[in-house]
């Protein structure tokens, strides 16, 4: 008789269980290394991820106070010139509403064309003729020192928005 025969019948259940369970035990703990790979994989991945995206996030915050400081020194030049060219204006302004009235007269130089001088029937073609002086009322003398301030403060503030511009673009 073989030994097989002594065993009983629910042994070999028992001990067919055991083997099933050990195998399954096996496959277990051989995934759980493979996870332990793969979550490794993934951690190493998420870690050079958010280095980089603190580099990016650093560079770009460095790249905005630079272009803050630029805007801040664009701002404090440009309006330091507008006031130094508005002090100048004020200053012409009150220089002329100072002066006695033969320096109150306000001429200012222009080129005519000789044929517009005087009007004429002549039919030769215009040349420009010498400069002459033109006089200005003191109501006109006055408006060309609020235009001359208009013109100073648009100038500016071209020129501001300009250079505004340009430091907004990428280098």
């Amino acid at each position: 008789m073989s030994w097989a025969k002594l065993v009983p019948g629910w042994a070999w259940w028992v001990l067919a269980l055991v083997l099933v369970v050990g195998v399954q035990q096996y496959r277990v703990m051989d995934a759980r290394g493979e996870l332990a790979e793969v979550r490794a994989e993934w951690s190493e991945s998420l870690r050079l991820t958010a280095e980089a995206s603190v580099a990016v996030i650093l560079k770009q915050q460095t790249d905005r106070l630079a272009l803050e400081a630029r805007l801040g020194i664009l701002d404090t030049t440009s309006t330091e010139k507008l006031t130094n060219a508005q002090d100048e204006n004020e200053r012409l302004r009150r220089e002329y509403s100072a002066a006695d009235a033969e320096r109150k007269r306000l001429r200012i130089e222009v080129r005519v064309a000789r044929n517009d001088a005087v009007v004429s029937a002549a039919t030769s073609p215009g040349s420009l003729g010498d400069a002459t002086s033109v006089e200005l009322s003191a109501a006109a003398g006055s408006a060309v020192w609020n235009i001359r301030a208009g013109m100073i403060s648009d100038r500016a503030k071209l020129e501001y928005l300009q250079e505004w511009a340009r430091a907004l673009q990428p280098r």
